[in-house]
């Protein structure tokens, strides 16, 4: 048994593009100094002496940022080499990290945020563009999830890593951060030859003629975004007031929290690329992505139910990671075959830019309903957003194939 495991698991990474798993290395550098943005409350309040509303309006300049960063990727990509957009964001990003270090005054702070947010999140685009040029319709899922991979690893250690550097000085996380930016782009020059991959093929009858050269005409694909929105805004309740849930009901401390929220990079990274290896050709896209939304409902519906306690959060945690698996890559998979051949960076922006304003409301709407009316009512909503997103994508697959 464990045999046959052992060699379902290898065979789930066979036939991935060379360059596919250099993308990934790069990430995973890229993501493993990804610790300022972890901390960036802390530093505000505890080093620099901010209040919390201050503290939030730097936040804010990060958020718009990255719907800024996601709409010039998209445009750049389309203009330029994504090649080039990711070495240069790359490496301005890291340099402006270690700019942030000097910066004490409120209103350069948040323009500095404000920059840093727009040069990392025009990576995002050519990134995604990349993933579509280096793999093969057969590969693409697949090729997604070793990236979400890498991207999930480098997740589980930069918080860690950051913790130990902050405990040596503020600095030292901002100097990390950045050079991981650099030592990435440094591995991109070296093992992404700037040269175009050969372009997929593969574009379903249903989807959109290449004559559609813009997402924000395209009214299936503003559906989708829409629809991303609201699925996002739901699996970001996970980052921004599940962690206060644990914290003020189940009276947990910081260390417990952290343990639970690692469970869901462990499983992912474990479980994900052999299973979509197993699935990917047995169901649309958009049908992996409803049962996703149907896990992530009940997830947070689990909230509501007995015993509580460590049983309640471990059902959530597992319910959402297999939730993750089946929403994230599969709807990612969805846009890079829906991009048309010369607007790809263009769909790919859209894309980033709908994650971005999920990113900027949730922990708002999460935070206000729950001081209104509580957690209850708060996981009740959330389980109704994922059922509404399930509605919207089945109407989007009857449109479109899926």
């Amino acid at each position: 048994m464990l045999v046959r495991l052992y060699y379902h698991w290898k065979n789930s990474y066979m036939g991935i593009p060379a360059r596919i798993w250099f993308l990934s290395l790069i990430s995973l550098v890229n993501r493993c100094g990804a610790m300022v943005v972890v901390f960036l409350t802390i530093y505000l309040t505890k080093s620099l002496g901010y209040g919390i509303p201050e503290a939030g309006y730097v936040l804010g300049c990060f958020g718009a940022g990255a719907l800024l960063g996601g709409y010039l990727g998209g445009k750049l990509t389309d203009r330029f080499s994504y090649y080039k957009i990711m070495l240069w964001s790359l490496v301005l990003n890291g340099l402006m990290l270690v700019v942030l270090i000097w910066i004490r005054n409120f209103w350069l702070m948040c323009g500095a945020v404000f920059l840093m947010s727009v040069l990392a999140d025009i990576f995002r685009p050519a990134n995604s563009v990349a993933i579509a040029r280096y793999s093969t319709p057969e590969t693409r899922t697949r090729s997604i999830s070793l990236y979400r991979m890498s991207v999930n690893l480098g997740w589980a250690v930069a918080p860690a890593l950051g913790g130990l550097l902050v405990g040596l000085g503020w600095h030292w996380m901002f100097v990390a951060d950045g050079f991981t930016c650099i030592g990435a782009a440094v591995l991109l020059w070296i093992f992404i030859a700037p040269k175009p991959a050969a372009k997929a093929e593969h574009t379903p009858a249903a989807l959109p003629s290449k004559a559609a050269v813009t997402p924000y005409r395209d009214r299936n694909f503003v559906l989708f975004a829409l629809l991303t929105i609201l699925n996002a805004m739901v699996f970001m309740q996970f980052l921004w007031t599940v962690p206060l849930f644990f914290k003020e009901v189940y009276r947990w401390d910081e260390s417990t929290i952290g343990l639970i929220a690692a469970i869901n990079g462990l499983i992912v990274f474990l479980v994900e690329m052999p299973m979509i290896y197993r699935i990917e050709r047995k169901r649309t896209r958009l049908q992996f992505v409803r049962l996703g939304l149907v896990l992530y409902a009940f997830s947070y519906l689990a909230f509501l139910l007995p015993p509580g306690g460590l049983v309640t959060a471990l059902v959530f945690i597992v319910g959402l990671s297999f939730g993750e698996m089946f929403v994230m890559p599969f709807s990612t998979n969805f846009v890079f075959d829906y991009a048309t051949k010369g607007s790809a960076g263009t769909y790919m922006g859209m894309y980033s830019i709908s994650y971005s304003l999920a990113n900027i409301v949730a922990p708002l709407l999460g935070t206000h309903v729950i001081a209104w009316w509580g957690f209850q009512v708060h996981w009740t909503i959330t389980a109704v957003l994922a059922l509404g997103s399930w509605i919207g994508f089945w109407l989007l697959e009857r449109r479109t194939g899926g």
